[in-house]
């Protein structure tokens, strides 16, 4: 990744960097779409949010001006995706919940903005584990899945893959620390 994602909002601004306007739709699309599905709508519907709103990034980007005291691009596509999204359940008619039956239902889930943020965040971190898996050889790779992410013992990760526990933890560290590294050039210091 070369780019920080103030970078790249400001080149998608130009309508005609088609390499920009892929990478911003390898990051922001399945965003969307999750955030869309976690929100209750089918498949389709969150295709179509997606759809609506990538089109009206593309209308509006143009005019949107990076100052970070008046807002972050990541509020303004918050707001964008929330309006669509709210706005297709309010199309639908679905009753709601009286009240009573409402007071009695203990709320766990996170609010809409909670949960834009934490998809926001994971599929940031799924972009930079998808550009960090071609830059190192397969074996470490899965090993670090293994590991880290399916959280399996290091014994087991050994005998699967034929490393050394210090190899696992080793691998660990790197790609954890690419990862990282990965994560700080595309949100750069604006990650709020």
């Amino acid at each position: 990744m070369d780019t920080t994602r103030v970078s790249l909002i400001l080149r998608v601004k130009d309508p005609a960097d088609q390499s920009a306007w892929r990478e911003f739709d390898l990051i922001y699309r399945p965003m969307m779409i999750r955030f869309a599905r976690a929100r209750g709508l089918s498949e389709s519907d969150a295709d179509e949010i997606s759809q609506e709103c990538m089109a009206a990034v593309h209308e509006h980007i143009r005019r949107f001006e990076y100052d970070p005291d008046r807002g972050r691009f990541k509020g303004w596509l918050r707001t964008l995706v929330n309006n669509r999204i709210r706005n297709r359940l309010r199309d639908r008619h679905e009753f709601q919940a009286d009240s009573v039956a409402f007071a009695e239902v203990r709320d766990d889930d996170p609010g809409p903005d909670a949960l834009f943020d934490q998809v926001w965040q994971q599929e940031h971190l799924r972009h930079c584990l998808a550009t960090v898996r071609g830059e190192v050889d397969t074996k470490t790779f899965d090993a670090f899945v293994a590991h880290v992410i399916e959280d399996a013992p290091v014994d087991d990760v050994c005998a699967r893959f034929g490393l050394t526990a210090n190899q696992v933890y080793l691998a660990k560290s790197r790609m954890l620390r690419r990862i990282r590294e990965r994560m700080m050039e595309l949100l750069g210091e604006d990650s709020a």
